[in-house]
């Protein structure tokens, strides 16, 4: 064999054609075997990709993985519209991830962000996968059940201090700006006012609601009542984080698209809650409450696309990368900083 290829090559230099080795290298692409090229083009963009997820954000996108798995059964069982739930859970839960991308991995530049981020998703959503690991491994036969209890009465605090979430991004993003939020004294006079209204409005009906039901008063029913009462905090919150990017986008801070992204979701979802509220208020009328039970599927499905095109406009503001963290100069001028 050996000597065969050795003639070949020899008889291809007298004939002037080019030496072995260089007709291999020419004809290598036209003899290449065809592979998944659809699969390897898919390797190729994602790779780069997934080297820029930092470490520190694989919690969170194993939380979103759990908490898709903890609820996914429930949803597509139910063969409802509520199948939008399950993308929802796993946007919210990949919020804090989308924020470590987006500074890099040097999540010390963005602590408090991060953990407005936590407070207002990881914590309602880590509770709920652990109350449902706690029931699906059955761990109740091994105890008493008062760890499963604990659990559940756990959840609403959880969901009580994750209203504080959105305020607390807000006021993280202050230290990115170049610019000041000015705050108009009738409109936050307005939010105050009917704020308060809607929670003396709810607090009111979950408490005539529980003393009529004949059922007897769990222990959590303290913390149900505070949760209620207090939800309609979310438009302070949510309102403050929307109000504040919208001067962002207003003065034209860069960069554009994170301030336009989170101005967007964080306006969407607080335009869904004040609908919502108001659709609850009808609901609660005597005169429309019959009428308004026809629509509630389509309620709760305004809701959960509402809540999921918010929570992927922030996902995906975060993301590109966060604005620069801003120092005082000693004349009192704004200077941008490096963030990471």
């Amino acid at each position: 064999m050996l000597g065969d290829a050795s003639g070949i090559g020899r008889s291809s230099l007298r004939l002037g054609l080019a030496p072995t080795h260089e007709r291999a290298q020419v004809n290598e692409t036209g003899y290449e075997p065809d592979g998944p090229r659809g699969l390897t083009r898919m390797q190729e963009w994602l790779r780069p990709r997934v080297r820029r997820i930092p470490p520190e954000a694989w919690p969170f996108i194993l939380l979103a993985v759990f908490a898709v798995a903890a609820n996914g059964p429930t949803v597509l069982s139910s063969g409802s519209l509520e199948l939008l739930f399950v993308p929802y859970i796993a946007v919210e839960a990949l919020i804090p991830a989308a924020i470590l991308v987006g500074a890099h991995g040097k999540w010390r530049s963005a602590r408090l962000l991060l953990l407005g981020a936590i407070v207002w998703t990881s914590v309602p959503l880590g509770l709920g996968v652990i109350s449902w690991a706690y029931q699906w491994l059955a761990l109740d036969s091994m105890t008493d059940g008062s760890v499963g209890s604990v659990l559940q009465i756990a959840r609403d605090p959880a969901d009580l201090v994750s209203l504080a979430g959105p305020a607390l991004v807000a006021v993280a993003l202050m230290e990115r700006r170049l610019t000041e939020t000015t705050w108009p004294k009738a409109l936050v006079a307005l939010a105050l006012i009917a704020t308060g209204a809607l929670c003396l409005i709810a607090a009111n009906n979950v408490i005539s609601v529980g003393s009529s039901s004949p059922i007897g008063v769990d222990p959590d029913y303290p913390w149900f009542v505070a949760v209620v009462s207090l939800r309609p905090l979310q438009i302070l919150t949510l309102g403050a984080l929307a109000w504040s990017t919208l001067a962002a986008v207003r003065a034209r801070e860069e960069p554009r698209r994170f301030w336009m992204s989170v101005f967007g979701g964080s306006a969407v979802m607080l335009g869904m809650y004040i609908l919502l509220s108001s659709l609850s208020l009808a609901m609660a009328s005597p005169a429309l409450g019959s009428d308004t039970f026809a629509f509630l599927d389509q309620i709760v499905l305004v809701d959960i696309l509402g809540g999921l095109v918010g929570m992927l406009l922030l996902l995906i503001g975060f993301a590109q990368g966060l604005p620069a963290v801003v120092a005082m100069a000693g004349g009192g001028e704004p200077v941008p900083t490096l963030a990471h």
